[in-house]
């Protein structure tokens, strides 16, 4: 009988060790995200027709694979990148910045004749986008930086009619990941802008 205090102390103590244990082995949720495109905008009747007849084809997009891969990538310093395994973006980042940068431009042009790389037989692109990603990172409560090379080729791989750098640089709001996509899809749609300014140019 004497031993008995000692025996339930021990049990209550294996108790407490096996709920320290089974917390300490559960993983936080994965939060999964994905760039937006612009809001669809109501446009007069002059800027509804400046795109009619034009077919822009997006694509082929070069993304570094450091980057494209399920995690969040941040940089941390000059030589030194940060993969977040508990924060993903929902689909591939590549296709998923080529879907944007599609609808963006489609919403800018504005035109309902835009494809994403590859498109079939049948679409004949007017201008078609070639782009080379070099960077697409930042910082959480920082910055975020787009560096794309990009391309406007004529139709049926005609000559590049324009060649552009493009360096863009978003704020990011808070020191959460959200913040960080929605200021990378700022920065895309700033992309956006530059591209289909020079498509208006080339018209």
């Amino acid at each position: 009988m004497k031993n008995r205090p000692y025996v339930e102390n021990i049990s209550w103590a294996l108790l407490v060790m096996v709920f320290l244990l089974a917390a300490c082995g559960t993983t936080p949720p994965v939060k999964y995200y994905t760039l937006n495109a612009l809001p669809e905008m109501q446009q007069d009747t002059g800027e509804a027709v400046s795109g009619h007849g034009i077919a822009i084809g997006v694509g082929p997009v070069d993304f570094p694979k450091l980057l494209n891969r399920p995690q969040i990538v941040t940089r941390q310093s000059q030589n030194r990148v940060k993969v977040f395994e508990f924060h993903r973006w929902a689909s591939a980042l590549q296709g998923d910045f080529s879907r944007v940068l599609a609808k963006n431009i489609s919403i800018l042009l504005p035109s309902n004749r835009v494809a994403v790389y590859p498109w079939g037989d049948t679409f004949i692109p007017t201008y078609q986008i070639k782009l080379s990603v070099e960077q697409f990172e930042g910082q959480l409560g920082e910055s975020v930086f787009l560096l794309v090379t990009w391309s406007v080729v004529g139709q049926e791989g005609a000559n590049e009619l324009v060649v552009r750098k493009s360096l863009v640089e978003e704020p990011v709001s808070g020191n959460d990941y959200e913040g960080l996509v929605e200021a990378k899809s700022n920065a895309l749609a700033t992309l956006s802008w530059d591209i289909v300014n020079e498509i208006r140019r080339l018209k």
